[in-house]
Formats: C-alpha cells, structure tokens, sequence
C-alpha cells in the first residue's frame, strides 16, 4: 500500500506537480475516519483507512486535479454524507450487475463512495459483496446505465493498478484542462473507466 502510494507519488511529482502539491488533500484525522466507521457500523477495510491517512481526498481550491481513472478522490465528510443519503433513500435494484455484487439495491449504503466522475460514474468500496465478491472490493457504479461491475479486489490493487498505468504511460494531462491553467489526468481511452462499454479493460460488463 505505501509503495503503490509513493510510486503515485513519484510519477506526479515528475508529470503532474500541482496534483500532488494542490490537489490532493493532508492525511485524515484519527477521529473522522472513526466518525465513519462508527456511523457505517463495522470496520473499515484497512486499505480504505491507509489511503485516507495519507490524502484525504482532493480538493479544487487551486488546481482541479483528479486521481485513479480520472475521477475525483472525494474527502471522508463528502462520503459521509453520501452514506447517510444512501441509507436514507428508497432502495430499486441494478439493471446490470457483475460478478460478485448485490444487485437487490443500487442505492445500497453498504457502498462507500470513494470517486466520483461530477456526473454520473462512482468508484465505491462494497462493505457487502456477494458470494464470489470480496469485502473491501473496488466497484464502478454507473447511475445512467444502472450497472455495475468490480474494478479491483482491494482499495490496495486498486493503487498498485494506478500506479503501474501511470508508469506505463496511460496517463497524460488533459490538453484543454492544461490550457485553462490547470493539471487534469486523461487516462487512456483503453482504460477510461467513464466510458467503459468502449474500453478495453472493462467493457466485457456491457450489456448484451
């Protein structure tokens, strides 16, 4: 967990300084990752805790960064505030669902929100998987097509995939994103989680 942290660290240092320096926030409180725990009623995965130690989340005061697949890597109160939303919500099931997850309800709060794409594409921890899955796997939750599908096994691979894409050159920064003054990942139309029925890493999930 800490190499795949220190070598994400590394490449943006090299390619993307702002990301590292401006975006990404200080490490999380003790106390505000117990404030979730407490509040989603069991343990975190210790992966998810490691991460939030070393960056919680990113914020967009002085450059509009992003982080794994080009999405944003929201702070624990924005996810806290989604889990309360979630549990609150009146539950319907996914239309699509891959291997190892719980179709019964999109809304489900045992999601924890980890991504967000400003749109409708959400990289959450699943806290409750089905037989097959994993606790602490990586989800991708596509609110517009109603599916989703693992995108990693632990929030732990899920870095160690981060780190290997940026050192082998599937990431760059966005060109219209650097023109406005700011550092923005454009990961590789192969890996673009976004439009993932097209790329080639995820869309064996597409329906049909």
């Amino acid at each position: 967990m800490d190499n795949a942290l220190n070598r994400i660290a590394f490449w943006l240092a090299a390619h993307a300084p702002r990301i590292l320096a401006e975006s990404l926030n200080p490490g999380a409180e003790a106390a505000e990752l117990n404030a979730l725990q407490d509040a989603v009623g069991q343990s975190l995965p210790a992966d998810y805790r490691a991460l939030y130690q070393r960056h919680d989340g990113l914020n967009d005061d002085e450059n509009a960064g992003n982080f794994c697949y080009g999405l944003q890597l929201l702070p624990l109160a924005q996810a806290l505030d989604d889990f309360r939303r979630r549990r609150a919500a009146m539950p319907y099931p996914l239309a699509h669902a891959g291997p190892g997850l719980d179709p019964a309800n999109a809304l489900t709060p045992n999601w924890l929100a980890l991504g967000f794409d400003g749109s409708h594409g959400w990289l959450r921890v699943d806290l409750a998987p089905a037989a097959g899955g994993t606790v602490g796997q990586v989800i991708f939750w596509d609110e517009e097509y109603e599916t989703a599908f693992p995108v990693a096994p632990s929030v732990a691979a899920l870095l160690d995939t981060f780190a290997d894409d940026l050192e082998a050159g599937r990431y760059r920064l966005h060109p219209d994103a650097l023109a406005d003054g700011h550092e923005f990942l454009k990961p590789h139309k192969s890996i673009d989680l976004v439009n993932w029925q097209t790329a080639a890493r995820f869309r064996r999930y597409a329906a049909g």
